[in-house]
Parts: C-alpha cells; structure tokens; sequence
C-alpha cells in the first residue's frame, strides 16, 4: 500500500518557500556507497531527531517554528509517533536527484509510516520494487503528501530521478518516528 495526498490548503498558503530554501546547508553531505565517500547531489539537513543512514550521523537541528505546521498536521493526520524532520533541497539547474533507495530503518520505531511532503517545483516521485525493474511514478507536487508504510519501504525503493527538463527548486520534507540516537566512540 501507498498514499498519495495534498497538505491543507490553510497549511501550505503558510508556508513560505524562501524561507524552507534558505534553510539549507552550505555545504553537500557526504555519505557511503559501495564503499566509498561521495558528496550527495542535493543538500540534507535533520531536523529535531538524529537519522543515520549511508555511513554517516545526520545530526539534528532544532525544529525550525514555521515548519511546526506541517509536522502537528503530520502527527494528527497520520500518526502521531512522528518526531523527526529530514529535509532536502533539489535545485533542478544543477541536476540535483536522489538515486533509488530504501529508507534506513535502523533508529525507526518499528511500523511507522515515511511520510514526504513537497514544496516548489513538481518533481517525479518514483516507486520500484526492490531488485524489481518496472516503475510507479507519481508527481510530486506542491503541497502533495506521499505515506510509505514501514513495511512497504522494506521491499520497495523510491527515488527522485535526474531530469535535465527540471530547472526549479524543490524542497522535500520527509517526517520519521525516530528514537534518540546516540553517539558511540
């Protein structure tokens, strides 16, 4: 199962986009893929709960107030174990993407729902089994809200593809249940 739906409308009208984009990190993460450190194409930032995932602690920051609106929503509508915000920036000019993957589960509390909700420019928001080689795509809209089930994100991967026709800017806000992560050393 997958849900697709939109963000109030009260809700969105009080977003302000210049102020989600100015948000984010100077810099590009640096995460592991096939055991190697690459700077990610898009910027990342935590926010309210540490998330760890691809080889590396994405600290957390304070939950910014104006972004208050979306997680109550988030936890009212549709689980209210949601904690956690990670955010990221795609600036179409400069190709920027997130390859197919599994969200980590590792830190997650066991069956909660991945929830995405997007700002800016519609982007595609894809689905493929694990391993499969067909695809579901849906548009990622303005204000559209995507729940994948804890579940369904252990056998299915989802991705935002490179398409040079994307030229915008766009933000994703992705709401987890996370338990506090600590750091071993």
């Amino acid at each position: 199962l997958f849900w697709a739906g939109s963000l109030p409308v009260s809700i969105l009208k009080r977003m302000s986009f210049d102020a989600l984009w100015d948000l984010h990190p100077v810099d590009f993460s640096e995460i592991l893929i096939h055991g190697r450190r690459v700077k990610t194409p898009r910027w990342g930032q935590a926010f309210g709960r540490d998330y760890r995932f691809s080889g590396q602690l994405a600290q957390s920051d304070p939950i910014p107030p104006f972004l208050n609106p979306v997680l109550e929503w988030v936890c009212e509508a549709i689980d209210g174990r949601l904690n956690g915000l990670l955010l990221n920036w795609y600036d179409g000019s400069l190709g920027h993407y997130i390859g197919k993957h599994r969200d980590k589960t590792m830190g997650m509390v066991v069956g909660t729902p991945i929830v995405t909700v997007s700002f800016g420019e519609a982007r595609v928001f894809r689905l493929r089994e694990w391993k499969g080689t067909e695809s579901v795509d849906f548009v990622a809209e303005n204000g559209s809200v995507f729940i994948v089930p804890y579940e369904m994100n252990k056998r299915w991967t989802h991705e935002i593809p490179k398409a040079k026709r994307y030229q915008g800017k766009r933000v994703s806000v992705t709401v987890m249940s996370l338990v506090t992560l600590s750091l071993v050393t």
